[in-house]
């Protein structure tokens, strides 16, 4: 199982995006998840979309979807993929 700041996760790859849904009602991508994507490299390394869980408030805290927000790489929360 994949983990993102600890909290398990379900990870999608699909032509160089990944999408990473953690801490949703019941599985990590029901109801209240938060929301993650990343272009780059087979793990994600630049963050461009970032939605937390509505448990952490539910902002969004990261909408670069059409550049690279360098220093969000998502190898320093995703553990266990």
């Amino acid at each position: 199982m994949a983990y993102f700041d600890g909290q398990p996760a379900i990870v999608h790859r699909s032509e160089g995006m990944i999408n990473v849904y953690y801490s949703g009602a019941f599985t990590p991508d029901r109801h209240g998840h938060g929301h993650v994507k990343a272009t780059g490299g087979p793990l994600g390394k630049n963050i461009v979309y970032w939605r937390l869980p509505e448990s952490e408030g539910g902002q969004v805290i990261v909408d670069n979807s059409w550049g690279i927000m360098n220093g969000n790489d998502l190898r320093d929360h995703l553990t266990g993929f």
